[in-house]
């Protein structure tokens, strides 16, 4: 009996030490800023780094888990505000209830943009979601902006996204 009840008090600290971080995080990231609110806009959009890959590229975290990337083509990428990209992520996400790429116009945009939703989850004071590389990205998070790191051949690539919230 001693054995038994020994192995369930350590299946349950395991257990704690497993999920509690994850819920730490989340209490600790929402202390700092309501990352589900808006989306996050890549530094360089309407710039230089847009039109090299021909997008303006946004970040939508949902609470169940889920993130979405916009890729809006450049140039008409500049004509369209912040309240319409996050109804096209609140759109896009309630036309799939799985991980997905969707193409179209989400009936808010005059051209077709391109979103991919994935599922994340959490790595230490990160999160971490496939995005279509070899190795997963992570998401770190700082005031009022993240930072996406990919991975690279030679080094990571780390790209910031500010905060934005629609008025």
């Amino acid at each position: 009996m001693k054995k038994f009840s020994f192995k369930s008090i350590l299946l349950s600290c395991l257990l704690g030490i497993t999920i509690f971080p994850g819920i730490t995080l989340s209490g600790q990231l929402a202390n700092k800023m309501d990352i589900y609110a808006g989306h996050f806009s890549m530094e360089g959009n309407n710039q230089s780094p847009s039109r090299n890959i021909n997008n303006n590229i946004y970040i939508k975290l949902f609470e169940n888990q889920w993130i979405a990337m916009l890729y809006i083509p450049y140039p008409y990428a500049t004509t369209v505000n912040s309240s319409a990209i996050t109804r096209v992520f609140e759109e896009a996400k309630r036309q799939t209830s799985g991980s997905s790429y969707l193409r179209g116009t989400f009936g808010q945009l005059d051209k077709p943009a391109t979103v991919h939703i994935e599922r994340f989850g959490y790595l230490e004071d990160r999160l971490v979601f496939e995005c279509g590389s070899l190795s997963p990205c992570t998401i770190r998070f700082s005031d009022n902006y993240l930072e996406l790191i990919k991975p690279g051949v030679i080094n990571e690539h780390i790209i910031k996204y500010n905060h934005v919230i629609d008025q």
